[in-house]
């Protein structure tokens, strides 16, 4: 039977006999003069009026427990069937939603141990800290990392670097550093990035530290290789050349026997030689007296003077620097302007200095195309990095060189310096950001900088 219908059934056979025994025991009173069964019948109407109340009132309370159990996460209630037989489809609902909250109860159980163990496999540090530092989450790799078996708050890594736990602290989402700290006599390099989020209206920062010494060692290696390489290149180019000219220049001097010769018995086409010889050693000297110079240059960088700087006024300054000179050389050139709003802490002239150091290797690299385009934008990412792109349809790069074209004095141009993007990359280092390139021959390059 229907929990509703038979409720109201109940509901109205009571308020029946109620009334059904007030107006007997009201004829009896006034028309007979059995006073002593009217009084029976007085109690009888009270208890039946008890009745109905607790029978009314025993739904709120079992709805009253139902949601009180749920409330303290007890869910081991069971609600059997009306013990005279009849169905009882509230306790049904009940027993369903005690089910539920148990399979949902389980399931969560199941995901927090699933996370657990997730967070806790992987082999990058991780710390959970709220807004006043408390941390509420570190994984095995935190505690052999930092050697605590436990973090209460962020102040106890103090003793590492009285300045680390506001640095953390003060880090943005997405925001990410590289620190050098010692840890029991080690120095470790630790990349350390921030995510922020919010939960139940408090704001937490999920922390992740990879020591990344072994990758900085192994990049270090390559980019001495390289940068070897590049020297030895640039050095033997000078110095083969004024050692060659050199031996003939002295065979020149001397005789068979090893005495020099008398300057005034050299003929004409002789002495010519000797001039031209001199001035080539005198040129390859120079050139490697400016060799040295430009690595003096790149090892001397000035701190930045960082300042507040309009994206917008940035862009529009080196535009219009610049479109001269690619207009005369029929060069479309196009400013993609971002947001007015959207800014920077940079020092600007080295910036600028990058921006058109990028746009003049674009320039030579679009001067065989028909036509040449170069795109100069800035917008945002989603985690919020402003970012600076110059882009042109030319000629493209290899994965060789792309992989090349940021170490000092390797170039491709007949008359480059290979000094430029060196600088670049250095200066955005400066400034905690980076440069990244996209080129693919015959299409284009995009060189991206991000802050």
């Amino acid at each position: 039977m229907d929990f509703s219908r038979n409720f109201r059934t109940n509901i109205v056979v009571r308020i029946g006999l109620i009334l059904g025994l007030g107006y007997a025991g009201m004829y009896i009173i006034m028309q007979t003069h059995f006073w002593l069964v009217s009084g029976w019948i007085g109690l009888a109407v009270i208890l039946m009026v008890s009745e109905l109340i607790r029978y009314v009132e025993r739904s709120d309370r079992e709805l009253a427990h139902f949601l009180l159990s749920i409330s303290q996460n007890d869910f081991s209630n069971t609600y059997p069937p009306n013990r005279k037989g009849r169905g009882d489809r509230l306790h049904e609902a009940f027993r369903q939603l005690m089910q539920v909250f148990g399979r949902l109860r389980d399931e969560k159980e199941i995901n927090h141990q699933y996370l657990q163990t997730v967070v806790e496999h992987i082999s990058i540090a991780l710390l959970c800290v709220n807004e006043k530092g408390e941390v509420k989450l570190m994984n095995a790799a935190a505690k052999v990392l930092f050697r605590k078996p436990f973090l209460r708050h962020i102040q106890s890594l103090s003793h590492l670097d009285p300045h680390l736990p506001g640095r953390l602290l003060s880090m943005t989402s997405g925001e990410r550093v590289l620190l050098k700290l010692e840890i029991d006599h080690t120095l470790v390099s630790l990349s350390i990035q921030a995510t922020r989020f919010k939960l139940h209206g408090e704001i937490y920062s999920l922390l992740s530290f990879q020591d990344i010494r072994h990758e900085l060692e192994a990049q270090e290696v390559e980019s001495w290789q390289k940068l070897i390489r590049v020297l030895t290149h640039e050095i033997m180019n000078s110095v083969i050349p004024i050692s060659t000219l050199t031996t003939v220049v002295n065979d020149m001097l001397v005789d068979d026997q090893g005495q020099r010769i008398d300057l005034a018995r050299l003929n004409e086409e002789d002495t010519a030689d000797l001039h031209g010889s001199l001035k080539t050693i005198e040129s390859r000297s120079k050139g490697l007296v400016n060799f040295v110079k430009a690595y003096k240059s790149i090892t001397q960088i000035a701190t930045p003077k960082l300042k507040d700087v309009s994206i917008q006024d940035l862009l529009e300054r080196v535009h219009w620097l610049l479109k001269p000179q690619t207009d005369k050389r029929g060069i479309a050139f196009t400013l993609g302007l971002p947001e007015p709003t959207l800014r920077i802490k940079a020092d600007a002239e080295m910036i600028e200095q990058v921006l058109i150091n990028l746009i003049m290797n674009a320039v030579d690299a679009v001067s065989q195309k028909e036509l040449p385009h170069i795109e100069l934008i800035a917008g945002a990412t989603a985690l919020g990095q402003v970012i600076l792109k110059v882009s042109d349809n030319g000629a493209g790069m290899n994965r060789e060189v792309q992989e090349q074209i940021f170490v000092p004095f390797y170039t491709t141009k007949p008359h480059g310096s290979g000094v430029g993007l060196s600088l670049s990359k250095q200066i955005m280092l400066l400034h905690q950001g980076r440069i990244k390139v996209q080129s693919e021959p015959g299409i284009g390059s995009s060189f991206t900088l991000e802050f």
